[in-house]
């Protein structure tokens, strides 16, 4: 009866360890974290001067009128994704209360052979957002080059100025480690043959 007892303590320490532990096959990639972020081009009505323009350490801040984007070269930056599945925004959008659930922001990103992918998430509310989209398999993430930022105001128009802030980009996997799924199926078994005697 005790070493049953210590094998079910031992089994759930690992368990516990198993479950605790089980990661990603790849970890996050960093597109960009918008620290003193700089656009190569921009559109619309986020040009200058028709927008106020914020690059801090923490986020890009745009606040405009009407639809705006923006283009930057992200070739340079030794981006090496394969392995994630997923693109995850971080972002704020602020305005009036007309501007709740009408803003979208939306990203492109674009690889050496120009395969591009649009993240659309219109119609978001006002406030923060962490959002997440899966990633087409024919993009290639090892060779993205080129990036666009945009920010769609759905039904709010040009009725008013938003603000966009862009806080992080990266690539992300959901995908639990191959690994991790077979030691907890393992275990699993285990307890059920212990559980049986």
């Amino acid at each position: 009866m005790m070493r049953k007892m210590m094998f079910c303590a031992a089994f759930a320490a690992a368990l516990g360890a198993v479950v605790g532990t089980s990661g990603q096959v790849k970890a996050d990639t960093l597109i960009t974290d918008f620290n003193n972020f700089v656009s190569d081009a921009l559109y619309p009505s986020w040009a200058l001067p028709s927008s106020t323009i914020v690059s801090g350490p923490n986020s890009y801040d745009i606040t405009a009128t009407g639809y705006g984007s923006n283009y930057k070269y992200i070739g340079g930056l030794g981006i090496v994704g394969a392995g994630n599945n997923k693109l995850e925004l971080t972002v704020t959008l602020e305005g009036p209360p007309a501007a709740d659930g009408q803003l979208g922001p939306l990203v492109q990103l674009i690889d050496d052979d120009g395969t591009n992918q649009h993240f659309n998430w219109y119609g978001q509310t006002l406030g923060s957002h962490v959002l997440t989209m899966d990633v087409q398999p024919d993009l290639n993430l090892n060779t993205l080059t080129h990036m666009h930022m945009e920010l769609d105001p759905g039904g709010f128009g040009t009725s008013g100025a938003y603000t966009v802030k862009w806080e992080n980009l990266r690539l992300i996997n959901t995908i639990p480690e191959p690994s991790s799924i077979l030691l907890l199926a393992s275990s699993i078994g285990l307890l059920m043959g212990v559980r049986r005697r």
